[in-house]
């Protein structure tokens, strides 16, 4: 399999860096093209693949093609490369908010995939998920699934659901982010030092969450084992079923799907 990426920021350096880890590609079997020179530098002397400066090189090495640009420029490149991809290319987007439909109509001869992958997939922890173009084939699952996987895990849904997708997965990292940075901020209002409380929260929402995957607890099941009667847990719990946080996190995902919505309009 020979696997090209058009555009080549740091979520297609972390998909080059996992597919060699884990020896599913190998380096002469990756193409990737950028605008940037310097990025181009730096993944032929980290990785040695095949650098381009012109994209149009990408659709004649490589079957497997990786959309990995900003969205604003989807348009624009897409109607450069559309010449040379043919019912030969499976093209996997990464593009927030470009749906099937609209790469389809610049594309049309391709077998299309799009995927929202997260930011989690730089240290290979992603959540990615993907749908399938009418012209997508089972094998095209198959390979998707295959090198998705190198970087986390894989979930397949239908388009529909990309805007709920993208508030959980997509925009999930900075919410995380924001919620343990408030656990260590609390922390430092009781004595911690801001080192030591970021440590601690850190890796108690890392070992929580590897706990609920790997001993698959419900959430609820996680919290009535920690949460003795009249114990620490218990009394800091009866603070937040008081409170409206479940009722602002819920606005917070509504806004970014909304939002979602509005810009694959």
């Amino acid at each position: 399999m020979k696997v090209g990426f058009i555009g080549a920021g740091k979520m297609a350096e972390a998909m080059i860096s996992s597919f060699l880890a884990r020896k599913v590609l190998a380096a002469h079997t990756i193409f990737a093209s950028d605008v940037s020179a310097e990025r181009l530098r730096i993944l032929k002397r980290q990785y040695n693949i095949n650098v381009y400066s012109n994209n149009n090189i990408i659709s004649g090495m490589a079957e497997v093609i990786f959309l990995s640009i900003k969205p604003q420029q989807m348009g624009d490149v897409l109607a450069e490369i559309a010449p040379g991809i043919t019912n030969k290319h499976l093209v996997i987007s990464i593009a927030a908010g470009r749906k099937i439909s609209a790469i389809q109509e610049l594309l049309p001869r391709a077998r299309c995939i799009r995927v929202m992958p997260n930011m989690a997939s730089l240290v290979s922890e992603g959540m990615s998920v993907f749908c399938a173009g009418s012209s997508a084939t089972a094998d095209d699952k198959r390979t998707a699934m295959k090198l998705l996987s190198c970087f986390g895990k894989v979930l397949e849904l239908p388009e529909k659901k990309f805007d709920a997708v993208t508030a959980v997965s997509g925009s999930g990292p900075a919410f995380f982010a924001y919620l343990l940075n408030a656990v260590a901020d609390a922390g430092v209002k009781q004595g911690l030092s801001g080192a030591d409380a970021l440590l601690l929260a850190e890796q108690t929402m890392l070992g929580t969450a590897r706990l609920l995957i790997e001993k698959k607890l419900d959430p609820q099941e996680l919290i009535n084992s920690v949460a003795s009667a009249k114990g620490t847990t218990a009394a800091g719990l009866a603070i937040l079923e008081k409170s409206p946080v479940g009722s602002v996190l819920g606005k917070t995902i509504l806004a970014a799907a909304e939002r979602s919505r509005e810009l694959s309009a």
